[in-house]
C-alpha cells in the first residue's frame, strides 16, 4: 500500500508541472523517484520525491520536498538548498531537514558524459521525533542516450541517527537509473 501511495504522489506531483526533471532509480532493495521544477520565478527549483526501501522483511517510506536555487552551464549545473524528509518505517518515523547542494560537471572531451552527485546533512537540532540526525549522499556517472534522457549508474547512503537506537544506514549501495528531461 505504501509503495502505491508514493508511486501515486510523485506521479500526481509530475502531471501538474513545466520545464523539469524525473529522475527514477532502483537497486535491489530500493525505489527512489524525485521531480524537479523551476518555480514561476526561475530563481528557485522545488523538488519532490519518495523512496521505498524493503530489507529482511523491514520496510521504510521516505518523502522529500526542497527548494535548492540552480546554475547551469554547457560544463556544470549546480545548485544549493535545503530539503525536508519524512521518514515512516517499521520502527523509526520522524522528520529532519538538511542543508546541502547538488551539481554535475561534463568533460568538454566527453560532450555524453558527465559526474555528478548530491550531498545533504540534517544535523540533530533540525531532526524531530525518533531522529537525531540524516545524511543523504550520492554519486553517479550519467550517459546521455537520447536527446532528453540519461541514464546512469550511482552509488548512495542513506543514513539515519537514531535516538536511543545508534547509527542506521537506511540504503547504502549501487543504483541504476535514468533523468528525463522535459
Amino acid at each position: 500500500m505504501k509503495r502505491i501511495a508514493l508511486a501515486a504522489a510523485v506521479a500526481s506531483l509530475a502531471a501538474t508541472a513545466h520545464a523539469a526533471t524525473i529522475d527514477v532509480n532502483l537497486s535491489n532493495d530500493t525505489i527512489r523517484a524525485e521531480y524537479d521544477a523551476p518555480l514561476p520565478q526561475q530563481r528557485l527549483n522545488l523538488s519532490v520525491g519518495g523512496m521505498y526501501h524493503e530489507e529482511n522483511d523491514n520496510d521504510a517510506t521516505l518523502v522529500h520536498a526542497g527548494l535548492h536555487t540552480q546554475e547551469h552551464t554547457a560544463q556544470y549545473s549546480i545548485g544549493m538548498g535545503a530539503k525536508a524528509y519524512w521518514l515512516n518505517s517499521d520502527n523509526v518515523d520522524g522528520v529532519a531537514v538538511g542543508l546541502g547542494g547538488q551539481g554535475s560537471y561534463t568533460f568538454p572531451q566527453l560532450p555524453l558524459v558527465r559526474f555528478g552527485g548530491h550531498l545533504y546533512i540534517a544535523p540533530k537540532v533540525s531532526s524531530f521525533s525518533d531522529l537525531d540526525g540524516l545524511m543523504d549522499l550520492s554519486v553517479r556517472a550519467y550517459y546521455q542516450a537520447l536527446r532528453d534522457v540519461d541514464v546512469y549508474v550511482g552509488w548512495r547512503k542513506l543514513s539515519v541517527d537514531v535516538k536511543d537506537g545508534g547509527d542506521s544506514s537506511l540504503d547504502k549501495g549501487v543504483n541504476i537509473g535514468f533523468v528525463m528531461n522535459f
